[in-house]
């Protein structure tokens, strides 16, 4: 009886994962959240310098379709994180997220949308960079983009209660 084949959703998500591995960001750690699925990873990503997020450790999932790279993962981060660009519920929503033709009324670019051609680097990358400056055509949390623009002493204030337990490594 053959082996079953391999998808190749699963050979590109075990290549990607190989590479981030053998080339990691610094700030950036993944793993897989379970052995037998490379469908489902666990990451943490550093608070980047100079943020209300430094100084912690922000963690989180990426959850892969079946159909991948035609569709991008699906990310959240653990916790009550507070950022406009996190849903109370931690799905993150940023342009590189987004497939091309998913809502028209989005100020993303094509560019900046999900295609085959990007990554999972390229996702995490995106992420960390979100906590340094929030991508403000993709409002998750309308509460937290209110207090960053009006607010932003209490803004820090309560990104630094939100992530409070995530300490930095």
């Amino acid at each position: 009886m053959d082996a079953p084949r391999e998808s190749k959703s699963s050979k590109r998500i075990k290549a990607e994962y190989s590479e981030l591995k053998l080339h990691p960001h610094n700030g950036i750690k993944i793993d897989p959240s379970n052995e037998n699925n490379v469908y489902e990873w666990s990451f943490n990503i550093n608070g980047p310098p100079g943020t209300a997020y430094e100084g912690t450790v922000l963690p989180g999932t990426l959850i892969f379709p079946k159909d991948y790279p035609l569709l991008p993962p699906k990310v959240r981060l653990v916790g009550q994180v507070f950022h406009p660009n996190v849903a109370p519920d931690g799905t993150v929503e940023i342009p590189i997220l987004h497939v091309t033709g998913d809502d028209p009324s989005r100020h993303d670019s094509a560019q900046e949308r999900w295609s085959p051609v990007q990554s999972v680097e390229k996702i995490l990358l995106a992420v960390r960079g979100m906590f340094v400056r929030p991508f403000e055509e993709n409002i998750a949390n309308p509460q937290a983009d209110d207090l960053l623009k009006t607010d932003k002493e209490k803004f820090v204030e309560t990104v630094k209660q939100s992530v409070s337990m995530f300490a930095a490594l």
